[in-house]
């Protein structure tokens, strides 16, 4: 070959070579249009990169699937990385990256501050029995002659938790309430896993004792390390809060917003819900301030007593304010029975109007209170303490779920209360209204809308929740006034609630009665919604009390009750279950001991609570909204009821019947002639 020839190969193939080079740099370029990808560090010990798959159903949580639900959702690339180390995880992360952290909430926090990340939480997701916490289980050898912590005197407990401040401390704590903190040796073990086998190998005298996760315990059984019956659990810590999702503080405020509207929404998907191993998906945390200009809360409170139906609220204050401050004023109808509600930014207020022939539905900016769209529909007729709706108005997704008392059900765009379905529950399930009006808030669960028209073929109607078609019925007695909730009992996911004479459990998918329960007195008119408390049921009522019920293993309730205190029975108050104990109102305000068969812990007498009463809880403290419009903050962990401040939100003579919202630190209420956003927060 030529000389000549062989330089014209050579400039061709050097060509090629830069042509090449510049694309693979151009390649290699992340696009102008594209942001950087979000980093998505999963250190959650039941995902299934992280645990074992010897338990079907558990320790496989799918978070792949999370990561490709927030993809879409953002519009914006999420890598995500599994890790038990959250600090040094992040040493490979960049300055500037934007990171969702999801993992127990004590081992973040640390990790978190050790790697200098400053992040929030912002959502906790709950597990398969609808809790965000987890206790710290002693666990002693089978043939261990210790029964309970007190036992535990002189005794060597290895310490199999996570090393963060919170962990040791509701530690000790628990052997403190047992008197054996003084004697009982806690030692440092590497892992859950060498604190189990450590009790089983030891052949010292006393045997020592192991605290773990109470999640573990199964997946030690289910992989072999312990055979079941070996271990055996004599006590728990105090709940510590769970899996958690914390954003970094560089993630704008919108986008922020979008990643938390995202996983509240899976709690409508149930493939999802499976996928993640939760019963409710994930449930806001009031999230951290960046500087008062940012200051916001991600929390929603779009249903019947909140996202859960139960009362419960991330953190409420510390302390009220001295005096009421005024976030805005609105007038409202008198007579509003309606609880309030608020998700995205929008409040929704259920009245009628001045010529109490319609219903009337008004939607607020929750922020300025300024109106954004209002409906009315003609609802005639007459009932006893009044006409106004009663059930509260359940915004979900896209929509607004509104039933008035003579059973006018219309699903409305949230964006400007047009009419998407609606339905005429007497009229189209031949059903007679009840004395009171329908009272009952339809309770959405898996897609679908489910009310109580009360007919003999439709006790129980379960519909749409986009086309309002009827997907089932079941039949049985005339609608009752309470609430139904969905859980877990026994094992079995099921619908719970009233209807005119009994308590009952329906499946969720196809309708079918799984048990029926008639209370030994008569007449109750069943107005309070049943609580769920740790797998049982607590029931309110007005002629038989309160009574806690355990469930069999195929879901059905166990007759007798496990406890009973009849001097909580409320005729309309629903009571508020935190932590082990239950606060209710009637005649005073009473607190009952959940793990002792509803033993009364303390009775305060407290005249200005009328007949009726809201209340509202975190892990601390129980908020009481009396019916004259007066807030009474109390300790919820002491022994005496203890009433840490006052507020008095109405200068005027009020009834509130209608429950408010509670959204961050702000206080949704109406009372009288007017609608009023309250900030809670000390300055």
């Amino acid at each position: 070959m030529s000389l000549r020839k062989q330089r014209g190969i050579f400039r061709l193939a050097l060509i090629a070579l830069v042509f090449f080079l510049a694309a693979d740099r151009a390649l290699a370029k992340p696009a102008k249009a594209g942001p950087d990808p979000i980093l998505l560090l999963v250190t959650d010990p039941l995902a299934k990169e992280l645990a074992c798959a010897c338990v079907k159903g558990y320790g496989q949580r799918d978070y792949r699937k999370l990561a490709a639900r927030l993809e879409a959702a953002l519009g914006q690339r999420v890598s995500i990385e599994f890790s038990d180390d959250v600090a040094e995880s992040m040493t490979t992360a960049t300055p500037r990256q934007q990171v969702i952290i999801i993992g127990e909430r004590g081992m973040v926090t640390q990790g978190a501050k050790e790697a200098g990340l400053k992040c929030h939480p912002v959502c906790a997701l709950t597990g398969l029995d609808g809790a965000t916490t987890f206790s710290g289980s002693f666990v002693a050898r089978s043939g261990d002659a210790a029964g309970e912590l007190k036992d535990l005197r002189d005794r060597k407990v290895f310490f199999g938790l996570a090393r963060t401040d919170e962990n040791q401390t509701v530690t000790r704590e628990a052997l403190r309430a047992a008197g054996v903190e003084a004697t009982a040796r806690l030692e440092n073990r590497g892992s859950y896993s060498d604190a189990a086998l450590d009790v089983l190998d030891s052949k010292s005298s006393p045997r020592p004792v192991a605290v773990i996760p109470s999640y573990v315990l199964p997946m030690l059984e289910g992989c072999g390390s312990v055979k079941a019956g070996e271990l055996k659990v004599i006590g728990k810590t105090q709940p510590m809060p769970f899996v958690t999702v914390f954003l970094g503080d560089n993630i704008p405020v919108e986008k922020e917003q979008k990643i938390v509207h995202t996983l509240l929404e899976i709690k409508g998907d149930a493939k999802l819900l499976k996928a993640m191993e939760t019963r409710d998906g994930f449930k806001p945390i009031q999230a951290a301030t960046r500087g008062k200009s940012e200051a916001r809360a991600v929390q929603d409170w779009p249903d019947w007593r909140g996202a859960g139906r139960d009362g419960h609220v991330p953190r409420l204050p510390s302390r009220l304010p001295e005096k009421p401050r005024f976030v805005w004023k609105k007038a409202a109808m008198t007579g509003g029975l309606a609880g309030i509600s608020v998700s995205g930014g929008k409040l929704i207020l259920a009245e009628r109007d001045f010529g109490d022939e319609h219903d009337v539905y008004r939607c607020l900016n929750a922020e300025n209170g300024e109106l954004v769209w209002r409906v009315e529909f003609p609802a005639r007729g007459r009932l006893d303490y009044g006409q106004s709706p009663r059930a509260t108005p359940v915004i979900h997704k896209d929509y607004a779920y509104l039933l008035g008392a003579f059973g006018d059900l219309k699903c409305v765009n949230l964006l400007d209360g047009k009419v998407v379905w609606e339905r005429q529950l007497p009229r189209d399930f031949q059903a007679r209204l009840p004395t009171w009006g329908m009272c009952s808030t339809p309770l959405v669960v898996d897609g679908l809308l489910i009310v109580n028209p009360g007919s003999s073929r439709a006790s129980l109607a379960a519909l749409d929740c986009v086309t309002g078609r009827t997907c089932w019925t079941t039949p049985g007695a005339p609608a009752a006034y309470a609430a139904f909730i969905c859980g877990e009992f026994g094992g079995r996911r099921q619908i719970v609630g009233y209807d005119q004479k009994s308590l009952g459990g329906w499946d969720v998918k196809t309708g079918e009665r799984l048990w029926r329960l008639v209370p030994p007195q008569e007449g109750d008119f069943n107005v309070p919604t049943p609580v769920a408390a740790d797998g049982s049921l607590v029931v309110s009522t007005e002629n038989n009390g309160t009574r806690l019920y355990r469930f069999d293993a195929s879901g059905r309730i166990i007759a007798q009750p496990a406890g009973e205190f009849a001097g909580l029975c409320p005729d309309t108050v629903t009571p508020v279950a935190v932590r082990g104990r239950v606060f209710g109102v009637h005649n005073g305000l009473h607190c009952l001991d959940l793990s002792k068969s509803l033993q009364p812990i303390w009775h305060r007498e407290e005249p200005g609570l009328g007949d009726h009463a809201t209340l509202i809880a975190d892990d601390e403290r129980v908020l009481v909204i009396t019916l004259g419009g007066e807030l009474l903050l109390l300790d919820g962990r002491g022994n005496e009821g203890a009433i840490i401040s006052r507020l008095r939100m109405f200068d005027q003579d009020v009834e509130v019947y209608s429950h408010p919202a509670l959204v961050g630190t702000r206080l949704y209420a109406r009372g009288g002639s007017s609608v009023v956003c309250l900030d809670l927060q000390l300055d």
